[in-house]
């Protein structure tokens, strides 16, 4: 309320009047005055970092690979090499083989550039007795579809009816020859039942512990001639269950795969003395 004094017809009166208008006006300016300010605009999110480029490339100078006959029940192996030719670090988590039969163990999982690792692929012959294809899948953070692993093998019951050439024994068994009182290096012949005459190749080896050496003249037909086998002094006291592929110079490029296989650790053996079979 305010008191307002005014003059009428010569007396001066006074009288009372709300302030209700004047206390809205001052309130509408002060809210006017008060009005908050406007928001600021959002804060862009940081970019995600890009993805680091994997360099590394994956190379098999060997994809595939054959093991022509075999001994059944048998264990014959062959190493591939995977190749890192790119300029990253390769790192490989498995070498998958497509069933139970095959196996393939990885002794280097990451390989530097330029590097290469190796992984032995053992096929388990059983009761095959006609020709077979296997395979194994490669994994790795290399980029790009990696090729699979493949070989081929045909196992028999005998190599003694084979043409054209005979391989005996056909299979390697060096704890059988221990029992037998023959150790040291052995001899396993070849013969050639075919009627011209057969030049020997050899097509894969073990990569450690054994050598072999085969004839390095021509065998005439009906003849026959030693592979030679040589041991390391550490085969002893190690399990093995590996082979090694010869081949003929006949137009079918004919391949036999002796296994070599030893299942008990022995120890120190004698070198001396020396086996035919």
């Amino acid at each position: 309320m305010v008191l307002v004094t005014e003059r009428k017809g010569g007396v001066m009166k006074s009288k009372v009047l709300p302030i209700l208008t004047v206390v809205i006006g001052v309130a509408t300016v002060a809210m006017a005055q008060q009005k908050p300010a406007a928001a600021p605009p959002p804060t862009a999110a940081p970019a995600a970092p890009a993805p680091k480029t994997n360099n590394s490339r994956l190379e098999v100078p060997e994809v595939t690979f054959r093991f022509g006959y075999a001994p059944q029940n048998a264990k014959i192996a062959h190493v591939y090499w995977l190749k890192n030719a790119g300029t990253d670090t390769m790192h490989l988590a498995d070498v998958r083989p497509g069933c139970g039969c095959t196996k393939a163990p990885l002794r280097k999982k990451n390989v530097a550039p330029g590097d290469s690792a190796d992984v032995e692929v053992i096929f388990s012959t059983g009761r095959y007795n006609s020709n077979v294809q296997k395979s194994a899948t490669i994994i790795s953070d290399a980029p790009g579809m990696a090729p699979a692993l493949t070989f081929t093998a045909w196992p028999v019951t005998s190599s003694d009816s084979l043409t054209p050439f005979t391989v005996s024994p056909g299979l390697v068994d060096l704890d059988s020859l221990r029992s037998a009182g023959k150790t040291g290096d052995l001899d396993v012949k070849v013969k050639n039942v075919s009627s011209q005459s057969l030049q020997f190749s050899l097509v894969s080896q073990p990569d450690q512990w054994i050598k072999v050496k085969v004839p390095s003249a021509p065998v005439a037909p009906g003849k026959e001639e030693m592979i030679k086998l040589s041991f390391d002094a550490a085969v002893a006291d190690t399990i093995l269950n590996k082979s090694f592929t010869i081949e003929a110079s006949d137009s079918a490029k004919t391949r036999f795969t002796v296994p070599i296989q030893k299942a008990t650790r022995t120890g120190p053996a004698p070198t001396t003395t020396s086996a035919t079979h």
